[in-house]
């Protein structure tokens, strides 16, 4: 088990190592291939992640072209919040753009977890107000701030992630051409 998702788990609730060692068989380890897709567009999603290493991609198509909303880095969740908690077909596809190794659990599990242990509804809950307000920041910034000021902001949250992903992957997510990214990168 990855230590870095224990850190996670106790940074999130008092849990006891009794506790997480009796959640433990509810996760499951899976490993990605670059390419592979964790959900796909069109499909339902009972599924969450903790990637423990790798690079997740997750995107939507419209008009004929791929906007790149979200990169799960190591220490991130991935899921499609539309199909897991909504019940419904989901919106985006998640795919792994390096191999990615993954800790999973489906909905249903998780679920038990929450009935089980208050502490388990604590980690939840905490989880959703940490992305409901990195997306509420992200909305605003892409709505406040040029080009610029979004590439600086992209590269202090995912330095890695720059060299790792191509260009184009990077100016949907910030919501500009590539050609603007490519002007906005030589700005000092």
């Amino acid at each position: 088990m990855n230590n870095s998702f224990l850190e996670l788990l106790k940074s999130l609730a008092p849990f006891s190592d009794v506790e997480q060692n009796n959640a433990m068989p509810f996760f499951k380890e899976i490993t990605l291939q670059k390419n592979d897709f964790f959900v796909k567009a069109g499909h339902f999603s009972d599924r969450m992640a903790f990637v423990q290493s790798g690079l997740l991609r997750s995107y939507f198509i419209t008009k004929e072209k791929e906007i790149t909303t979200f990169f799960a880095i190591p220490g991130s969740v991935c899921l499609d919040a539309h199909s897991f908690f909504g019940l419904k077909q989901s919106q985006e596809s998640i795919q792994a753009l390096m191999k990615s190794e993954l800790l999973v659990i489906n909905r249903e599990d998780l679920y038990s977890l929450y009935e089980e242990n208050w502490k388990w509804q604590q980690v939840g809950r905490l989880l959703v107000e940490k992305y409901f307000v990195a997306s509420e920041e992200r909305t605003i910034a892409l709505q406040s701030q040029t080009a610029h000021e979004l590439y600086e902001q992209f590269v202090a949250e995912f330095p890695d992630v720059v060299q790792m992903v191509p260009q184009h992957y990077i100016a949907s997510y910030l919501g500009i051409t590539p050609e603007t990214l490519s002007r906005v990168r030589h700005i000092k």
